[in-house]
């Protein structure tokens, strides 16, 4: 967050205002005075977002990685190589990695109930971590996120915050006579979140590999195999954000291609093959039911663009 663009903006709004009532020009002040509103208005918002980093709560955090990860895997791949090299180090950070991994794998075909599993997961789970250590973990991935400029893109919806605290409970605080009851009550909701999402599904059967194929061939080159492997985890269909994901890939490739097509009609505004590829391209809309088809037509159009 830049909080010092802010203090300039604030700062020269004001000036202006200023010099505005000095000079009874009430236009002028209010003009200013509406451009400082929205400034401030803006800065709430970045402000509240930013607050969600201040955390040490490792579903919190890596619900804003995965977030971020579209974004990081085009712009900023040093800070994907750093965040996974610090989870897969640690074996805190990964017992909690596979923690929520595992209870938004859980299906409705699985013979076990859902607080079964949850049961299983916990203990395979606490044989790799150590709670006294566990937020000293969480607070150290915080500061690598900070470190490489990742920030939160919008605020945690109600039902993965609650999903966050109530894991967060059950993996940092050991079973003590004065918590055992907010532990069972952590784990029932943590045991309702996997019966609820049992049955998210994707309708296509496709790998997610396709999605991010051209991510992996550009990380090819700064990560290796096992970190691929790690962010194909990631990017997984059940993720929590998997739509969100999905939706944002499809609109970045989609305005990939008008731009170049816009750069193009520059030099030849009455080419009308090229105008007509462009009102095809801004008639689609995203659709989680082609999604696939649709990616893979975007990517075909953008490496033809760009190779002219």
């Amino acid at each position: 967050m830049d909080n010092k663009r802010y203090q300039e903006e604030f700062s020269n709004y004001l000036g202006i205002m200023s010099e505005a009532l000095k000079k009874n020009n009430i236009k002028v002040y209010e003009y200013a005075k509406e451009l400082l509103d929205e400034s401030v208005d803006e800065y709430k918002t970045e402000k509240s977002l930013m607050d969600e980093l201040n955390t040490s709560n490792f579903g919190r955090l890596n619900h804003i990685f995965e977030e971020a990860l579209p974004t990081l895997l085009k712009k900023n791949k040093k800070a994907v190589r750093d965040v996974i090299k610090t989870i897969k180090e640690d074996k805190n950070l990964i017992g909690q990695f596979n923690f929520y991994n595992l209870i938004r794998e859980y299906s409705a075909d699985n013979v076990m109930s859902a607080d079964d599993m949850l049961d299983r997961i916990e203990k395979v789970v606490f044989e790799n971590i150590d709670r006294k250590t566990i937020e000293k973990s969480n607070r150290k991935l915080r500061m690598v996120m900070l470190e490489n400029n990742i920030v939160p893109l919008s605020h945690i919806n109600e039902e993965y915050s609650k999903l966050y605290e109530n894991g967060n409970n059950i993996l940092v605080n050991k079973p003590t006579m004065g918590n055992v009851y907010t532990i069972e009550e952590s784990r029932k909701c943590v045991s309702d979140f996997m019966e609820k999402h049992s049955e998210d599904k994707p309708k296509e059967s496709v790998s997610p590999e396709k999605l991010i194929e051209e991510f992996e061939n550009n990380l090819k080159e700064n990560l290796t195999e096992s970190e691929i492997s790690f962010v194909q985890q990631i990017t997984d269909f059940k993720a929590p954000i998997a739509e969100k994901r999905k939706e944002k890939l499809f609109s970045s490739l989609k305005n990939d291609c008008i731009k170049k097509i816009n750069e193009m009609l520059e030099n030849d505004k009455d080419n009308l093959e090229i105008k007509g590829l462009k009102s095809q391209l801004e008639s689609m809309a995203y659709s989680k039911d082609t999604i696939v088809g649709d990616v893979a037509k975007l990517l075909e159009i953008r490496d033809i663009l760009m190779d002219d």
